[in-house]
């Protein structure tokens, strides 16, 4: 109650209080769902003690054990058969007809341009015929001088008949007999020539009859050489490639050897990650557990009850009184009438 211009009345303050309370039929499940939660979240972490990675097989290590030999070994053997053959041909000289040694090649060159009867200059000026001496028949001279003396002897067998004739006759040192013992001279002087010439060109034409032999049978051995070098040359070849081909064949024998080994190795790997994936299957098993609960629980029709509470304070005397007081002055103005 207030009086003159009035002052505030006492407020009273009031509390409500809503509580919310599970059903009792899911309380206990839902209690139950928190307490393996929690538990599960204090889980220590777990180690997998299996294996899991496979190792290498031994097909694998045999495998690059034997690559490496190959590396290690480097070239094949046959390379270095080849690589001898191929120095050898290329050393492969021909005896020339000097005595000295050429190379194939360049000894075909120098015997098929010789000729026969080819004049050599000498340093001091003098010209020779040196082929010519070489290949002529060094008896020859003396079958011809043999021919020349039977002439000679038979000359003077002549010069004692026109001798003897000229004194049965008595003309003996005469102009008559001269004469006769000078044509008898010229007569051997030719004979003599004529011998010397025909043995001569007899000789020149055996000699060159030698020297075109000889040098065709020289130029057939180059011929015969050289194919032999190719063939040699072919073999050489044929034996790099036959050590190229063994080589690549072991690469191959150790390629599928390794590829063995791998498929080995795969198989291994599969049964280790199956039991990994197992014990991860281990280990979530509880959590999923956990996870299907609630998401059975979330789809229950479950709906909280609600208590409401009102709390106000309780009066004190002095409002008591004044609310007596208030009340019984209404009273007696109603009583009066106004």
């Amino acid at each position: 109650m207030s009086k003159g211009g009035g002052g505030g009345g006492v407020q009273e303050t009031t509390s409500t209080v809503t509580q919310t309370n599970l059903p009792e039929y899911a309380e206990p499940y839902i209690t139950r769902l928190m307490q393996r939660a929690e538990t599960e979240s204090l889980t220590p972490y777990t180690t997998y003690e299996g294996q899991r990675l496979a190792t290498f097989t031994p097909e694998q290590e045999l495998a690059m054990t034997g690559k490496a030999g190959l590396a290690i070994a480097g070239d094949p053997s046959q390379y270095g058969a080849a690589s001898n053959i191929m120095g050898d041909v290329a050393r492969n000289q021909v005896m020339m007809p000097d005595g000295t040694t050429a190379s194939a090649i360049g000894s075909g060159q120098y015997m098929a341009g010789q000729r026969y009867n080819e004049p050599t200059y000498n340093p001091d000026g003098t010209v020779s015929y040196q082929n010519v001496d070489a290949y002529m028949n060094p008896y020859q001279q003396s079958v011809i001088d043999i021919a020349k003396d039977a002439a000679r002897d038979q000359s003077a067998r002549s010069a004692n008949l026109i001798a003897g004739d000229a004194a049965a006759s008595g003309g003996l040192g005469g102009y008559r007999e001269a004469i006769m013992q000078m044509d008898r001279e010229n007569a051997l002087a030719k004979q003599v020539a004529d011998i010397q010439a025909t043995g001569s060109a007899a000789a020149y034409e055996q000699g060159q009859a030698a020297f075109e032999a000889d040098r065709a049978a020289r130029l057939g051995g180059i011929g015969i050489d050289q194919a032999t070098r190719q063939q040699q040359l072919q073999a050489a070849g044929a034996l790099g490639d036959l050590g190229t081909t063994r080589q690549a064949a072991e690469i191959q024998r150790l390629d599928q050897l390794g590829q063995a080994g791998t498929a080995r190795q795969a198989m291994q790997q599969q049964v280790y990650d199956m039991g990994y994936q197992e014990f991860q299957d281990q280990l979530a098993f509880p959590r999923q557990n956990v996870a299907f609960l609630q998401q059975a629980l979330r789809g229950m029709p479950i709906q909280p009850g609600q208590q409401v509470s009102t709390y106000a304070p309780a009066p004190s005397a002095a409002s008591s009184m004044l609310g007596m007081g208030l009340g019984g002055l209404g009273l007696y103005q109603a009583m009066r009438g106004g």
